[in-house]
C-alpha cells in the first residue's frame, strides 16, 4: 500500500444552534465529510478518501496525485472607528 498525502480543509459551520465542522481535500472534488469537532471530521474525512481512493482503483483508475499546496498569508488589519461617515453613507442607502 502506498501512503500518499492530502491536504484537508477544515470549516466551522453554523446551522442553526448546531455547531459541527466540515473537512474537504481540494484534490479530490466532492469528498466532504463532517463531525460535532475537527477531530471526527477529520476521521470522517480520512475513512471517506481512503474509500474513494480505494474505488477508483477498483474502476481501473489511477489515484489522483496531490497537487495542492498551503500558503499561510498575512494580512495586516488597521482599526478603524465604526460608523465612520464612509460608511454611514452607504447605511441610509438602505433605509426605507
Amino acid at each position: 500500500m502506498n501512503t500518499r498525502f492530502f491536504i484537508a480543509i477544515i470549516q466551522l459551520s453554523n446551522r442553526g444552534l448546531a455547531k459541527n465542522y466540515s473537512a474537504y481535500c481540494p484534490d479530490l472534488p466532492g469528498c466532504v465529510a463532517y463531525g460535532a469537532t475537527e477531530e471526527k471530521a477529520l476521521a470522517a474525512l480520512q475513512s471517506t478518501l481512503a474509500q474513494q481512493i480505494g474505488r477508483l482503483g477498483e474502476l481501473g483508475f489511477e489515484p489522483p496525485t496531490p497537487a495542492c499546496t498551503v500558503k499561510i498569508l498575512q494580512i495586516g488589519t488597521q482599526e478603524k472607528e465604526r460608523n465612520v461617515p464612509e460608511f454611514a453613507n452607504l447605511n441610509s442607502m438602505y433605509v426605507h
